[in-house]
């Protein structure tokens, strides 16, 4: 009798421990799909003739306004107020465009807006944003300055690029333009990747993290 109950003791643990095990697993799985990214959204191009583009956020419609001082605004839809602006911190205008999209989350409501702004024939990078309410208000979770803490360098030539990968994690990446040896010629050049982080939503912080991983 004894040993029948040592067995059933021992047959409840057992359940009791690959019960945990499972609900454990769960909970990491249901964390981890929390915070996947849906894939990216085709994005906008403001600039020349495409001045402006209007986008759905958290339940509020936006515009995204490119004025004449090329300095762009994001904008309630009537244009009335101004609630962000966006231009070069580091030089000036000229020449310059805002790639718009938006970056929503797989399993919740978050909507986020990627400004990725660029200057000149050869794309150099003039800005980053990712824009999202914070506290009911439109808020910059990332900038340059942000990304400058990880180790990226602002004031010089880069061209940065975004994508959500498989595993639903968004990444940035960061290159530059160089001659290799012997090229004499600007069909020549290369890029180089200089920088790479995946960046995430904190949902406990309620703001981006970020996680260098070049």
């Amino acid at each position: 009798m004894k040993t029948i109950n040592f067995l059933r003791k021992g047959l409840f643990l057992g359940l009791m421990a690959a019960a945990v095990l499972v609900l454990g697993l769960a909970a990491n799985m249901s964390i981890s799909e929390a915070g996947q990214f849906a894939p990216m959204e085709k994005g906008t191009f403001l600039y020349m003739d495409t001045r402006e583009v209007s986008l759905n956020g958290e339940g509020e419609r936006v515009r995204f306004v490119m004025g004449k001082d090329n300095v762009l605004r994001m904008c309630s839809p009537d244009g009335k107020k101004v609630f962000m602006t966006f231009a070069e911190k580091y030089g000036d205008n000229a020449g310059i465009g805002y790639n718009i999209s938006r970056l929503t989350m797989k399993n919740s409501n978050k909507v986020f807006f990627i400004i990725n702004a660029d200057q000149g024939a050869h794309g150099k990078n003039a800005g980053y944003w990712i824009v999202g309410k914070y506290k009911g208000d439109w808020v910059a979770f990332i900038d340059l300055d942000t990304l400058a803490k990880y180790g990226y360098t602002p004031n010089e030539w880069h061209r940065i690029g975004t994508n959500v990968n498989g595993a639903g994690e968004y990444i940035l990446t960061s290159s530059h333009e160089y001659m290799p040896p012997g090229a004499q010629f600007g069909y020549e050049r290369r890029m180089a990747k200089d920088f790479e982080a995946k960046l995430f939503w904190d949902d406990q912080a309620m703001w981006f993290g970020i996680q260098r991983t070049y």
